[in-house]
C-alpha cells in the first residue's frame, strides 16, 4: 500500500480555512449524531425520562464514533504503509526506519517492519483523508504513535462495546427506574433491606457501575492522549490556528471530558441514592423490631 499523500511528522500550516474534507467529515459527525437521537427515541420505551433518553444517545454516539472514526484510524495504523528503500539516502532520511539496515538493531520500530512506515499518511481512502486533515491539528495520528495507537485499541475493542451494550442495559431499565423508586417498594418484601433487589438486582445496577467504569477510562484516556505533549512542548499540535486549536483539539476532544463527568455525576446520584434508600429501610425495619 503506497501512500498518495504524506504529513510530516511536524503540524502542517492550514491550506484553508476549511477544507472539503473537514466539511464532509463535520457533516458525518452530525449524522451520526442524528442517526444516535433518532435510534435512541426508537429504542427506549416512550415514558423513558428525558436524563435517559440523554444518555442513550451519549453512549450510541460514543459507540458509533469508537467504531467507525477510530476504527479506521487503527485500521490505518496496521494495514496501510509506504515500503522505504534500504538505503539511508532515502528521502524520508533520518527516519527510524531508514537508518536501519542490521537485523540485530534494538532500534524501536512499528510491528518490527524496519523497511515501512505505517499509518493514515500512505492511504489516499477517505478515511485516512479523514486521519490526514486531523494531523494538521496534531501530527501524531497520520503515523505510529505508539501511545496513541495503545489507548485506541482499548477504546475501540473495549470502550465502544460497553458504551453499546450500556445503551441495550438502559432499553431493559424500568420507565421510571430511579434511587427513590426503590423507597416505595412494599416493606413486606423480603428483600426490605436491599432495594436494588426490588427493583431488578443486579440488571438495575449494571448500567450505572459500568458507565462509571467507561466515563473514568474516557477521562484517563484524553489524558493520556495529551500528557505526553504537555509535557514535551507541544510539538506535534499546531495551537498557532483557531480553528485547529478550538475546533479540533478542544472542541472535539472537550466532548469526550464535559460527557463523561456528566454521566459520572448521573451515575454517583443513582448509587449515592440507592444507598440513602437502603440505609433508610434498614433504621426503618430496626426500629420496627424494638
Amino acid at each position: 500500500m503506497t501512500a498518495s499523500a504524506s504529513i510530516t511528522t511536524s503540524p502542517a500550516s492550514p491550506p484553508s480555512l476549511f477544507s472539503l474534507t473537514t466539511l464532509l467529515s463535520l457533516l458525518f459527525s452530525l449524522v451520526i449524531l442524528l442517526v444516535s437521537i433518532l435510534l435512541s427515541r426508537h429504542l427506549l420505551p416512550r415514558s423513558s425520562p428525558r436524563r435517559h433518553l440523554i444518555l442513550h444517545t451519549w453512549h450510541l454516539f460514543d459507540f458509533l464514533i469508537h467504531t467507525i472514526f477510530e476504527g479506521s484510524f487503527l485500521y490505518h495504523s496496521f494495514f496501510s504503509y509506504s515500503t522505504l528503500p534500504a538505503t539511508s539516502s532515502s528521502s524520508d532520511y533520518p527516519h527510524p526506519a531508514s537508518l536501519l539496515t542490521s537485523t540485530s538493531s534494538t532500534a524501536n520500530v512499528f510491528l518490527g517492519q524496519h523497511n515501512r512506515r505505517y499509518g493514515a499518511a500512505h492511504s489516499s481512502s477517505p478515511t485516512a483523508l479523514l486521519w490526514q486533515e486531523y494531523a494538521r491539528a496534531d501530527a501524531r495520528w497520520a503515523n505510529t504513535d505508539v501511545n496513541l495507537i495503545s489507548i485506541e485499541l482499548l477504546t475501540v475493542f473495549i470502550a465502544g462495546p460497553l458504551a453499546c451494550y450500556i445503551c441495550y442495559l438502559l432499553q431493559q431499565c424500568p420507565p421510571h427506574s430511579s434511587h427513590h423508586r426503590a423507597s416505595t417498594t412494599s416493606t413486606d418484601n423480603t428483600n426490605t433491606t436491599n432495594p436494588l433487589k426490588n427493583t431488578g438486582g443486579d440488571h438495575a445496577a449494571q448500567p450505572w457501575f459500568l458507565m462509571i467504569v467507561l466515563a473514568t477510562g474516557e477521562i484517563y484516556g484524553g489524558f493520556m492522549t495529551f500528557a505526553p505533549e504537555w509535557l514535551s512542548g507541544n510539538t506535534n499540535l499546531s495551537t498557532g490556528d483557531w480553528m485547529y486549536l478550538w475546533l479540533y483539539l478542544v472542541f472535539f476532544n472537550g466532548i469526550w471530558v464535559v460527557m463523561p463527568g456528566w454521566c459520572l455525576w448521573v451515575a454517583w446520584g443513582q448509587v449515592r441514592g440507592t444507598f440513602k434508600d437502603s440505609m433508610e429501610r434498614v433504621e426503618a425495619e430496626g426500629k420496627k423490631g424494638r
